[in-house]
Parts: C-alpha cells; structure tokens; sequence
C-alpha cells in the first residue's frame, strides 16, 4: 500500500502515535511476519522502518511487535495483541477518512 503525500497522525495515548505508514507499516508486519519485507511493501527503507517499530513499542503503554527472541537483529516479527488491537482499531476508525482523502486528491490530478 503506497503512504498518501499528506500526513494525518492519531495520539492514541498520551505522547503515543500513530498515523497512516506507521498503520501500514504494522499490517504488513501481521500479514508477512518479515520486518524487512513489511518495510519493503509498505515502501519504508528497512532502517526506518525498524526507528518506527522500536519507537512505537516504546512509545505505547505496551509493544505492539514483538521480535524473534526479542532481538532487533532479528527479521522476524509479529503484532503482539496489543498490536493486532490497535491496527483492527485504526483501521475501523480511519479507513473511510483516507478513502475519502485518496478519493479527492484524486478529483484534483
């Protein structure tokens, strides 16, 4: 899923965030369990990617991935269920409001 050129980011907790990439970001890791390859297809450079994970998990009042053996130097991961709650709840939430942003950039181009 390509990012939108626009940013919209949630505090979902107090100093807590998260917005459209890092949302994406989190779906791939659900659905590839592959750090690097849920950066790639969220098209985020790998290192990025994992800034965005470590921060997110010390950002929340519980981490939202866990990596294999609890390394970083791992390319394993997955949604801890803190995880998995929050992507299904972003998404339920801001799925039509980036419906509704694509649909009218899209009128202007």
């Amino acid at each position: 899923m390509k990012p939108p050129s626009c940013c919209v980011v949630v505090e979902i907790e107090q100093g807590a965030f998260l917005g459209y990439r890092r949302a994406v970001l989190l779906d791939e890791i659900r659905s590839q369990g592959s750090l690097s390859q849920a950066a790639k297809s969220a098209e985020i450079h790998h290192d990025h990617a994992l800034h965005l994970l470590t921060e997110m998990n010390g950002s929340f009042h519980t981490p939202l991935v866990h990596f294999h053996e609890n390394s970083l130097e791992t390319d394993s991961a997955r949604l801890t269920e803190a995880g998995e709650e929050m992507v299904r709840s972003y998404w339920s939430n801001f799925a039509t409001v980036w419906t509704s942003i694509a649909a009218e950039r899209c009128k202007h181009y």
